[in-house]
């Protein structure tokens, strides 16, 4: 007895740092759990899974020979459950089965060998065998040990993590993922197919060819009270897609309707769950997030050997580019409940959105900035135009430029002096640009460690609403010649580099005109404000905007509300509606002219004459 209440003891106050599958060994003749792995009521499934009838996760046959009947049952199973199996996809049975015998060996082997590939505590990845990938809200512990690594693209592969023992472990892996691959490449294919985009959509929106997969593979040791704890929390993935392979032990629960549903097993299907990041950027595609999660197994099955070996639960689960940063895995939850979508670019978020009636949380601006509520839509007065070949002369020139600047702070300039064909190219090319695929602009990103704010980007700096903002861009100096940094410069198209050095050469003097017009406006000498600002140093900096086609322009905003802080800031529109600008407490269309030039008047001219 005092062994008994010993042992107990041991179990109840267990830390966690001990293996979920040394504490099943220690605790398997005994009816209790340590209290750590106890869930709230809420969570334990003896009395959250519902016993009335069962809806079943739909199956999909991948063999179906009608194309578009395959797309509309994906598209179908996404919206409603966002979560089905499919049936003859064509993974043979005895690379699944391989794939199965070889991570149950893994955890068949001694303590010591498994803990050679364990993630070190100090580690930013999360790769490697381990217990706890993430601290859950309440403190609580999931009945679950694992080993996660990185299975494709080569170059993400860190091969310390992938088990010597059973020696087949490494050949077994990458066979499963060659064939992995082409049904995930499918799924990508059909569910743009079925949002109708381009097939090749969703694949390239979340990374193309350079697209993620990690594998992770549970292990459920056998629990005493499987009615009061789970092997995996309730959860959605952070992936684009989820891939489960299961076995025939009974686990895998789904919420839908309000209820946690088992999941019924097929054998040799694959499991598919989508993921946060086609959520995010597709809305529309689900109704809601769809939560799964795995309880754990019990011992208690008939006094029949054969059915004992199976009371071990083993899932083996591919994420699809996953987006869990290795800095931020202790507060994996925290963040999806908050996810970014860093990893996407506006334009591949358009692409997919463009044919609903709806964009992702993060661009819908407070009711005190969205288009469709504060733009006015009365009758609005003209931003000033101003003809730089003024028949009335320089002095007339002057008056103009300085009570526009005076009275707006903005206004547009024409006959400046920009041959046509020089502005018609500069917006050639960048359209050209933002036309590449998506790898080849990738080449110029401005990078998260990257101290330049240069470069292609999605995000120039981060909002106080943590809002964001429906443009791409590019951006880079264009003078002086040593404030150049040409691996910012594409490539492609060819003449990008020519073009964008014609056009500074015009610029130059136009902003020198202006710069000195601005002067002798306020009293001073010609060059006063061009010197004051940096003088034959004054830096150039080209951002061209890129703006997607939005499906709720009302709603979402391509610049956010803003003063420059530039001396003056000179901006070449198209035909396309869009700049707005504030005047009289009113947003009012700014209205095009064609080919003439915007200008902006800077913080820091605005602090010079003040």
């Amino acid at each position: 007895l005092k062994l008994i209440l010993s042992s107990i003891e041991q179990v109840t106050t267990m830390e966690v740092e001990t293996r979920v599958q040394a504490i099943a060994t220690l605790s398997k003749a005994l009816d209790t759990i340590p209290d750590a792995f106890i869930r709230p009521e809420k969570e334990q499934p003896a009395l959250t899974t519902f016993s009335g009838p069962v809806p079943e996760i739909p199956t999909i046959d991948f063999s179906e020979q009608d194309e578009e009947k395959l797309i509309q049952n994906i598209f179908n199973a996404s919206k409603d459950w966002g979560l089905f199996q499919i049936v003859n996809h064509g993974i043979p049975v005895e690379a699944i089965k391989k794939l199965q015998t070889v991570g149950r060996e893994f955890f068949e082997l001694p303590v010591e060998e498994k803990e050679v590939y364990a993630k070190p505590a100090d580690a930013e990845t999360i790769e490697g065998y381990g217990t706890k990938l993430q601290k859950e809200m309440e403190g609580k512990k999931t009945w679950v040990d694992y080993l996660f690594h990185n299975v494709w693209p080569p170059s993400r592969i860190n091969y310390k993590f992938w088990p010597k023992n059973p020696p087949s472990y490494r050949e077994t892996n990458e066979e499963y993922v060659t064939y992995l691959r082409e049904v995930v490449d499918k799924l990508f294919k059909y569910l743009s197919l079925g949002l109708g985009v381009e097939e090749n959509t969703i694949k390239e929106a979340v990374g193309g060819d350079d697209l993620e997969y990690l594998l992770k593979i549970n292990y459920y040791p056998p629990c005493p009270r499987p009615d009061l704890t789970l092997g995996v929390a309730p959860h959605t993935d952070m992936s684009s897609i989820t891939l489960l392979v299961p076995n025939e032990i009974p686990g895998l629960q789904v919420f839908k309707d309000d209820h946690w549903y088992d999941a019924k097993y097929i054998p040799n299907a694959l499991i598919i769950h989508i993921g946060d990041q086609i959520e995010r950027t597709q809305p529309s595609l689900r109704a809601r997030s769809i939560k799964i999660m795995s309880t754990a197994s019990s011992t208690k099955f008939p006094s029949n050997k054969s059915l004992a070996t199976r009371s071990r639960q083993i899932y083996w689960t591919v994420f699809v580019n996953d987006l869990v940063e290795e800095s931020q895995v202790q507060g994996r939850r925290k963040k999806f409940l908050s996810m970014e979508i860093e990893s996407l670019r506006v334009q591949a978020i358009a692409a997919i959105t463009k044919s609903q009636d709806t964009i992702p949380a993060e661009f819908i601006r407070s009711e005190k900035e969205q288009p469709g509520l504060t733009t006015f839509n009365g009758l609005a007065p003209d931003i000033p135009t101003i003809d730089l070949n003024n028949d009335q002369g320089h002095t007339d020139l002057v008056r103009l430029i300085a009570n526009a600047s005076q009275e707006w702070g903005i206004f547009q300039i024409i006959n400046h002096g920009i041959p046509i064909e020089v502005i018609q190219r500069l917006q050639s090319v960048g359209k050209e640009f933002f036309e590449l695929p998506q790898e080849e602009k990738e080449k110029y990103a401005n990078t998260p460690d990257d101290k330049s704010i240069e470069g292609y980007g999605t995000r120039l700096q981060k909002e106080i609403e943590g809002k964001k903002a429906w443009a791409d861009y590019l951006f880079h100096n264009i003078w002086p010649p040593p404030s150049i940094n040409y691996k910012y410069w594409p490539k492609n198209p060819p003449s990008y580099r020519e073009t964008n050095e014609n056009y500074a050469k015009h610029l130059k003097l136009v902003v020198n005109k202006l710069l000195m017009y601005l002067s002798l406006g306020l009293g001073l000498e010609g060059n006063a404000i061009k010197d004051a600002v940096g003088g034959e140093e004054l830096e150039y900096l080209l951002k061209i905007n890129y703006y997607p086609p939005c499906p709720r322009p009302d709603l979402a905003l391509g610049v956010v509300q803003h003063t420059d802080m530039s001396a003056i800031t000179v901006l070449v529109p198209n035909e396309v509606q869009g700049l707005q600008v504030l005047k009289d407490d009113q947003w009012i269309n700014a209205k095009y002219i064609p080919n003439a030039l915007i200008i902006h008047i800077g913080d820091q001219v605005e602090v010079i004459i003040t």
